[in-house]
């Protein structure tokens, strides 16, 4: 793959993974006193510092953790914020990041918030340090896929045998007394069924159809024998039969069920879809 080639995918890959990257949101505190925007590149917002001596509340009901950002507007020693959760206050240290039109900008706080706590103070006595709180919106899972279920399924028969004609082969799958052969259609679709059977004397082959465990269908051979069809280890096939099955109207469970003492061969084709 070439270079050129390559561009365009990387390019594709990385806006899908933006695009599923959840994006912080700010968050409003309760009672906040003086406020200053701050524009940068992450967005415009307004940061607050508290009344004097007074801590800043925050709603915190659902949120695991909290992104604490910051900024004074003046050059400070030994800056710090204090968290208090459920009564226990937490220092951080407010480490300088970077500078921006004249202010000073801090390293984001990272607090996280025990489960089924809803309030939140960041209390500062600082009077030159601003806030804001952000929280990283989890994305909404995206519904797997449903997945289609196949038109047809085989889902008990006793063997897979070949018949053939003029020289092309079609897979049967065989039932017997013992093992009835069922198949699912799906999706409302419909399909037609060709059954052989195998003549060992006089009797005659008896075969009955059930869907969704009713019986439907009561069919019996002649003797008459196939002349043009044939299968490996059957001498004597009888001729074929055509058995229209009834409407599906979304979901149907064929069984054949042999009541002779017969090998028979079925082969379950759809129809095309409307």
């Amino acid at each position: 793959m070439h270079f050129k080639q390559i561009l365009p995918i990387v390019a594709i890959a990385a806006m899908s993974f933006s695009a599923l990257q959840a994006k912080p949101k700010a968050l409003n505190f309760d009672n906040p006193g003086n406020k200053r925007l701050l524009k940068t590149e992450a967005g415009n917002y307004y940061y607050y510092r508290s009344l004097p001596e007074k801590s800043m509340k925050l709603n915190v009901a659902g949120i695991d953790k909290l992104e604490l950002r910051s900024f004074a507007i003046e050059p400070l020693k030994k800056p710090q914020v204090i968290s208090i959760v459920a009564k226990k206050q937490t220092v951080h240290d407010l480490s300088l990041k970077s500078r921006l039109d004249g202010y000073y900008l801090y390293e984001s706080v990272t607090i996280p918030i025990p489960e089924g706590i809803k309030e939140l103070e960041i209390l500062c006595y600082e009077r030159s340090i601003y806030f804001r709180a952000f929280w990283t919106v989890p994305p909404k899972p995206k519904p797997a896929p449903k997945q289609k279920l196949p038109n047809l399924s085989i889902d008990a028969h006793s063997g897979i045998l070949a018949m053939t004609h003029n020289g092309s082969s079609s897979d049967y799958h065989s039932f017997t007394p013992d093992q009835p052969l069922r198949f699912t259609l799906n999706n409302g679709r419909d399909a037609v069924l060709y059954v052989r059977a195998r003549l060992l004397d006089r009797t005659l082959p008896i075969f009955e159809v059930y869907v969704n465990g009713t019986l439907v269908q009561t069919h019996e051979f002649t003797l008459k024998r196939s002349t043009k069809y044939s299968v490996t280890g059957i001498r004597h096939l009888s001729i074929g039969m055509k058995v229209e099955l009834p409407a599906n109207q979304g979901k149907s469970v064929i069984e054949l069920k042999a009541k002779s003492d017969h090998l028979f061969l079925g082969r379950p084709v759809l129809l095309k879809a409307n």
